[in-house]
């Protein structure tokens, strides 16, 4: 499968904190930690991480669930891990219970008007069932497996029952780029009690078993599917070519779909001509804001991030020529594939090229880790409802910068990009 280039490991490596004098710890654990964890990437060494057991504790579910026996319609959803790979904890979520909600839960492009404990409460209804899996079983499935890939491919909630080894119990509840998830317990048996409702273009890319994965997930988006959706077929491993099916873990499978379909667009985009103005698009929601600044000049892109904790906190940044990145993100990781992608969709929506550069702020008072979806819809919401236009640079990084509380020449020094783009010759300046 053409994603290899996505599975690298991300993970940071612990972050070693010289001592401190008791007056600083604060501030130093808010500036030099928390700020670069945001939640999820464990660099402090405290476990369990106080972020996430105050979001656990707030949400009350311990005792939400009871008995082994799960029958409910669920949404549909597949979780793959990637610990222990190429042998995978796979198997489909479940809520416990059949609920109007069902539809809801894997829906985050109606999240954005919703409260983190709307959306927490939806998430933790559906229970994690898991049986060790290698990922080489996709092309030649168990009985259980082949029951989840079937519902991966239905675009509607499906009843389903499963019978676990144990009591659900909480494990791992959030990650930087993964949807929240409830309790998981081991996995005995899973079977559908309804049949899918499948569309004609994931029919039909599914059963072909000469497609190559790439070329299979750029159909779906040509043919409307969900990118949450696409990603799940591509993480159970219904596509590619019959004998290199895989399971993918669901972390990478979100990330190589956002930098899959983003290729592509990126590849019609270099065909247009550039805007002749510098355009702005903002918004907010669940404690994040996300602003783009779109430049009169060939595609370059640069995702800058910040958690807004400590008297300065860092900025941390990823970015990319012409020609795009052949490594990963590491430092904004899926929030750069995943705010790239809307746009280069815009771009492609008004057929022309730019530059752009993407702020995004991250306020730990109204904050827990739920994915990287939440950057894509706040981007996709912003450029859906208002894109501004100015004459000059400076007027388009005024208004980003009455929408930031950091201030704006900080933004500007972290930037690898924007001393480019001001030393930047272009065809205008000789006549």
């Amino acid at each position: 499968m053409a994603i290899r280039h996505i599975s690298v490991d991300v993970q940071l490596e612990q972050t070693k904190l010289e001592p401190m004098p008791k007056s600083a710890k604060k501030e130093s654990y808010n500036d030099r930690v928390c700020a670069k964890c945001m939640g999820h990437r464990h660099l402090c060494g405290i476990k369990p991480c106080p972020i996430l057991i105050r979001a656990k504790a707030q949400a009350r579910i311990d005792d939400a669930f009871t008995g082994t026996n799960l029958s409910g319609a669920s949404p549909p959803s597949v979780f793959v891990g990637e610990s222990g790979y190429p042998k995978v904890l796979a198997g489909p979520l479940v809520p416990p219970l059949r609920s109007d909600e069902a539809k809801f839960m894997e829906r985050p492009d109606h999240w954005l008007t919703k409260t983190i404990d709307e959306i927490l409460s939806l998430r933790f209804s559906l229970v994690r069932t898991k049986k060790y899996i290698p990922v080489t079983a996709a092309s030649d499935p168990t009985r259980e497996l082949a029951e989840t890939q079937t519902l991966a491919l239905s675009e509607a909630p499906i009843v389903s029952e499963a019978t676990l080894l144990r009591r659900p119990q909480f494990t791992s509840v959030f990650s930087d780029v993964t949807l929240p998830i409830g309790p998981s317990a081991p996995l005995r048996s899973f079977h559908l009690e309804d049949n899918p409702t499948v569309p004609k273009v994931v029919d039909r890319v599914t059963s072909d078993t000469d497609l190559l994965a790439v070329t299979g997930v750029k159909d779906l988006f040509d043919g409307g599917i969900r990118l949450e959706h696409i990603s799940r077929l591509l993480s159970v491993g219904t596509l590619g070519q019959k004998t290199t099916r895989r399971l993918v873990p669901t972390k990478w499978s979100i990330t190589a779909t956002d930098d899959i379909i983003g290729k592509q667009l990126q590849k019609q985009v270099l065909r247009n001509r550039w805007i002749n103005d510098y355009r702005v698009s903002i918004d907010h929601a669940l404690g994040n804001t996300v602003a783009l600044l779109f430049l009169p000049t060939g595609w370059q892109f640069e995702a800058m991030e910040s958690w807004l904790g400590g008297l300065k906190p860092p900025i941390i940044t990823d970015h990319e020529w012409f020609k795009g990145r052949k490594t990963y993100a590491r430092d904004v990781a899926g929030a750069y594939y995943a705010t790239k992608l809307p746009a280069l969709e815009y771009l492609d929506s008004i057929r022309r090229q730019a530059g752009v550069l993407v702020f995004m702020e991250i306020d730990p008072q109204h904050w827990v880790p739920l994915g990287v979806w939440r950057f894509r819809e706040i981007a996709k919401r912003a450029l859906e409802t208002t894109v501004k236009s100015f004459a000059s640079l400076d007027e388009a990084l005024g208004e980003i910068a009455n929408h930031l509380r950091i201030p704006m020449h900080r933004w500007l020094e972290a930037s690898k990009l924007y001393p480019e783009i001001l030393n930047q010759t272009k065809l205008t300046d000789f006549m």
